[in-house]
């Protein structure tokens, strides 16, 4: 998988993330504390953009040590 696409997928992910976490959590400020669906999701969307975040830090990291470079970057 060409690394520029995998970045492009792991940014629309966390942004997604940061929406809906964003909902989720206003959902548990003002709605019912009891709610355990609302919590299970909460930590869901923070495992995905956990694990976006870190994909995209390791790419990062692969792309700076081996000096690669894409046909779009020329």
């Amino acid at each position: 998988m060409n690394l520029k696409t995998l970045n492009k997928i792991c940014f629309t992910i966390c942004i997604v993330c940061i929406v809906v976490g964003i909902v989720l959590g206003l959902a548990l400020i003002w709605g019912s504390h009891d709610d355990e669906v609302m919590w299970k999701g909460l930590g869901t969307v923070a495992v995905l953009f956990t694990g976006s975040t870190l994909t995209l830090a390791v790419s990062k990291a692969f792309i700076q040590k081996s000096g690669f470079k894409s046909h779009d970057d020329a």
